[in-house]
């Protein structure tokens, strides 16, 4: 063989193992990527089946968490904001206090709170009563959160009559949240 081939030869076979060392890194990288993703994959899959398999107790979990928070909580819907304000009313009635004057305002869920209704409610009535009322107020349920309350005395002071006062609330009544809510 002359000087010529020998050369054309080598180069060639070099070429050769140039492009073979190149297939080979570009295999490795392409394995290594995929043996990533696979492992990813893997530890993915593993996880959901620890959530399938633990659905039922997580269900049954919500569901106990779900009745525990139920009575601290108002009934949700459409008439939301007149209900909370008719068992207000009720409230009221019921221990002999008289409502003067009564807002409501539906606060919507927002971002790790749930829907609300705030109130404002004026209300009149002799001292006894108006302990009474905050009494009964305290220890309902689902509960009225108080924001705020103003007592002021009304009328003179006479001795021997009753004592009226005025009594301003700002309430919060939380709302369940409605069906299809997480």
């Amino acid at each position: 063989m002359n000087a010529w081939t020998n050369r054309a030869l080598a180069t060639a076979l070099l070429c050769l193992l140039a492009l073979l060392a190149g297939a080979g890194l570009a295999y490795r990288a392409h394995w290594n990527r995929y043996d990533s993703a696979q492992s990813q994959l893997e530890s993915r899959s593993e996880r959901i089946d620890g959530l399938v398999r633990a659905g039922p107790a997580i269900a049954s979990r919500l569901e106990s968490a779900r009745q525990a928070v139920a009575p601290w909580l108002h009934p949700a819907g459409e008439n939301a904001a007149n209900d909370t304000q008719q068992r207000l009313r009720e409230l009221i009635d019921a221990t002999g206090n008289t409502l003067v004057s009564s807002q409501v305002a539906l606060e919507p869920a927002a971002e790790g709170r749930l829907a609300s209704v705030r109130l404002t409610a004026t209300l009149t009535g002799d001292w006894p009563r108006l302990v009474r009322f905050m009494q009964d107020l305290q220890a309902r349920m689902p509960p009225f959160w108080v924001r705020s309350a103003s007592l002021a005395r009304e009328g003179a002071s006479t001795p021997g009559a009753a004592q009226t006062a005025r009594l301003t609330l700002q309430l919060q009544a939380p709302l369940a949240p409605e069906k299809g809510q997480p």
